[in-house]
């Protein structure tokens, strides 16, 4: 698999669009499914570094995700509700973003990171 030519093509979501995290995957709210099984599996396929369970990639600069799912990756946007809310905010972009990290992890999963 030529992992340029699978990135070539990939569905953006913000973090408003997951309805639903399992231990099983991530349940988007317009019925797309991120599988976790299925995602370490196109993982090791598509990337020379073989990381147990990994999958997807995380980048901390711009708060996504992009999982390895099928039929093409799908990333997940972390977006900033403005400067004053995110200074003053306990649930604010760094938190809801590493709270998802913890999740993957918590699951026995994980993400390589990007940043």
């Amino acid at each position: 698999m030529n992992k340029d030519n699978y990135f070539a093509d990939y569905e953006a979501f913000t973090e408003n669009e997951i309805s639903e995290i399992t231990a099983k995957g991530i349940a988007l709210k317009n019925g797309l499914y991120i599988d976790f099984a299925v995602c370490a599996e196109m993982w090791n396929k598509a990337n020379s570094v073989n990381a147990a369970k990994c999958v997807g990639e995380r980048d901390a600069s711009n708060f996504s995700f992009t999982f390895y799912a099928l039929p093409k990756p799908i990333m997940i946007q972390f977006v900033e509700k403005g400067k004053f809310l995110e200074f003053f905010s306990k649930n604010n972009t760094y938190s809801r973003f590493y709270n998802l990290q913890n999740k993957i992890i918590g699951y026995g999963y994980r993400t390589y990171d990007m940043s």
